[in-house]
């Protein structure tokens, strides 16, 4: 923002050089990029903060400096303005759409004589970066860089029935604007229309066919409030960028638009002439309302760290317009229109550091903070991350939004998403991790890593009962390799993570899943999460060429179990002694059913059951397979001997013959 030291000067006294100047604007909060000396002039360019819009202008520059100085602010005084008929008689505006155009007003002088700005005008504008156009013209823009309130003038009699309509844009609608861009519009952009067709892309740029020229005899003055992410999605949808829309963006005060449009008439007056119709075409869908912000003295001194006493408290709330009264031992604070970011206690504290001086803060010799030990989500998701990374997986951070094509390969047809006029792709919360994990194995894919395993911890977001999704952090699993190797992965998460957890994988049909070959993750008999193969068209839909697995599961479910202190067992003294046998059993037969027929031989001496192989083929007839399994045997007191082992293994192959009609294969 650019900072004419001759133009702030009709607003405040300030006698001080540049430098002190610049040293006071910095004392309270605020940067001096560059102070560039002219033959006329001295141009200050500060560096305002976006929650500071007020500050875009000379009057807010001057009333922040008034405050900060202790010196007198002089807004800019209108008068009353010489008025000629009824602004009703000549004009009319209307605004569908309250909620992208809070405020809307319009004043219209005729017989203005388009021209040539005062030497003084053109000096002003050059200062700060604008270039004189005409008279008109420049005046909005004076005003714009004087209050911060863009505006923008109408030819009149260009205006198709005279009147202003605030509506979206439809969809296939063009404009030229005044720059000689050719737009093309859509409906999420609002536009200011006459009765037949868009005039200007409201909040960012004009017009070129109702732009005022030296033909121009008739003036509609504009000036109004948008919201600020309306005006910012169709700037750069646009590619349009103007100091208009640099301020719409941030905000500008509500009140001050029709001030704003009475000091544009009243230098519009005195540079190109002309008559002001009386009153104004305003349409204002709520009046400002002013919020009270209470502060307790004692709070301040305490997050300051040094005592301001409470008068003085009262004496800088009041320098800033604030107009404190003390209430019950607290100072309530009516808050100015032109300073929306003072909404909390905390927001008046900082005031009151601002002004009376951030230097008076106390600096301590040393600083004292509590260390505390990793909370137990953090500590469970570096868990997790170190056994993934071990196991092979790199770790991948994708974008929160997904097509909804997407959400429903994994069947989720209802979906949390943003309007699609604001955004018509990607626009859906992803309810499950696979579909950004997949974009990731492409990517992968198109640049030659054929062996990929990733995974992510993240938030998901399924549709909830109510308004809000049923957000929750999931885990998400995908890799080129084994699906035994992914549920390997997974059994290590449990072991680590939740060693007490009972773990059981349990065929069950998931969409996006290949049939047969999807299974539900169990903890403790509850599900936690899905785990498998993924169906070939999901495959397809992401163009990728080899086999996905893929395992999702819920962190809440391993958090609900961990941080158990481990049991520690001591390395066995004596060796094992282990027997691989291998049953023939019926194809309908599962791994689950083998070992849950195997655990039920209670015995004392057995260490461990393990899964090496499932065969079909020669010399296994039809219909069956041959299952080979690891027993391990260990004893505590001595080195077992064969014949011991033996008895163990007969009644575990007895089991078997008993439970499945299994043959043992020799």
């Amino acid at each position: 923002m650019k900072v004419s030291l001759n133009w702030l000067t009709d607003y405040v006294d300030i006698s001080m050089s540049a430098g002190e100047l610049a040293e006071l604007i910095v004392s309270v909060g605020f940067g001096v990029e560059e102070i560039v000396q002219t033959e006329t002039d001295v141009v200050l360019d500060l560096e305002i903060t976006s929650n500071r819009p007020d500050l875009l202008g000379h009057v807010g520059v001057a009333r922040e400096l008034a405050a900060a100085a202790g010196a007198k602010f002089r807004p800019p005084v209108i008068g009353q303005l010489p008025v000629h008929g009824n602004v009703a008689d000549l004009t009319g505006v209307e605004v569908p759409d309250p909620q992208l155009c809070p405020r809307y007003t319009a004043r219209v002088i005729r017989g203005a004589k388009v021209g040539p700005s005062p030497k003084w005008m053109v000096e002003r504008l050059q200062a700060v970066g604008m270039r004189s156009i005409n008279n008109v013209v420049d005046v909005t823009n004076y005003v714009l860089m004087e209050y911060s309130q863009p505006l923008h003038s109408f030819d009149l009699d260009k205006l198709a029935g005279r009147r202003i309509v605030v509506r979206r844009a439809r969809n296939g609608e063009h404009i030229v604007s005044i720059d000689g861009t050719k737009c093309e519009l859509n409906d999420t952009m609002l536009v200011i229309a006459d009765a037949e067709k868009p005039v200007a892309i409201a909040g960012v740029m004009g017009g070129l066919n109702t732009e005022v020229g030296e033909q121009t005899v008739n003036v509609l003055i504009e000036s109004a409030q948008f919201d600020p992410l309306s005006i910012r999605h169709t700037s750069r949808r646009l590619q349009l960028m103007s100091e208009s829309n640099y301020r719409f963006e941030r905000g500008v005060d509500p009140v001050a638009v029709d001030e704003a449009s009475l000091r544009a008439c009243q230098l519009i007056l005195q540079t190109a002439g002309g008559l002001l119709a009386g009153g104004v075409a305003d349409v204002w869908a709520k009046p400002f309302e002013p919020p009270v912000v209470r502060l307790r003295p004692e709070r301040c001194d305490a997050i300051l760290g040094v005592t301001v006493p409470p008068g003085r408290q009262v004496e800088i709330l009041q320098r800033l317009g604030l107009s404190p009264l003390v209430e019950g031992g607290r100072i309530a604070c009516t808050i100015p229109p032109h300073r929306p970011d003072l909404r909390r206690e905390i927001d008046l504290i900082e005031e009151v550091a601002r002004l009376d001086g951030y230097a008076k803060i106390p600096v301590g010799g040393q600083v004292t903070h509590a260390v505390r030990g990793e909370a137990l989500p953090q500590r469970t998701r570096r868990q997790i991350g170190r056994v993934l990374a071990a196991a092979g997986f790199d770790e991948a951070v994708t974008f929160t939004f997904i097509d909804r094509a997407e959400a429903e390969l994994f069947g989720w047809a209802e979906t949390v998403r943003v309007n699609p006029r604001v955004r018509k792709t990607n626009n859906v919360l992803r309810p499950t991790l696979l579909p950004s994990l997949l974009r990731a194995c492409k990517a992968n894919q198109d640049a030659g890593n054929a062996d990929v395993s990733l995974f992510e911890l993240a938030a998901v977001f399924p549709p909830g009962r109510g308004t809000l999704p049923d957000e929750y952090v999931q885990i998400g699993m995908v890799t080129t390799g084994d699906l035994r190797d992914l549920r390997g992965a997974v059994e290590a998460i449990v072991a680590q993570v939740a060693a007490d957890a009972a773990l059981d994988v349990r065929e069950a049909p998931a969409r996006g899943f290949a049939d047969g070959a999807a299974a539900e993750i169990l903890l403790d008999g509850e599900p936690a999460g899905t785990i498998g193969r993924l169906d070939r068209g999901v495959l397809d839909f992401y163009g990728l060429e080899s086999p996905i697995a893929a395992a999702t599961m819920r962190l809440e479910a391993l958090l609900k179990r961990a941080g158990k202190t481990p049991t520690y067992w001591p390395i066995p003294r004596l060796p094992a002694v282990k027997r691989d046998l291998s049953f023939i059993v019926e194809e309908a037969v599962t791994w689950r059913q083998v070992q849950a027929t195997i655990d039920a031989v209670r015995q004392s001496m057995r260490a461990g059951v393990d899964h090496v192989t499932t065969y079909r083929g020669k010399p296994i007839p039809d219909g069956k397979k041959s299952v080979t399994v690891t027993l391990t045997y260990r004893s505590s007191e001595g080195t077992l001997r064969s014949e011991q082992v033996d008895e163990q293994v007969a009644d575990v192959v007895s089991a078997m013959k008993q439970t499945w009609s299994a043959e043992l294969r020799a």
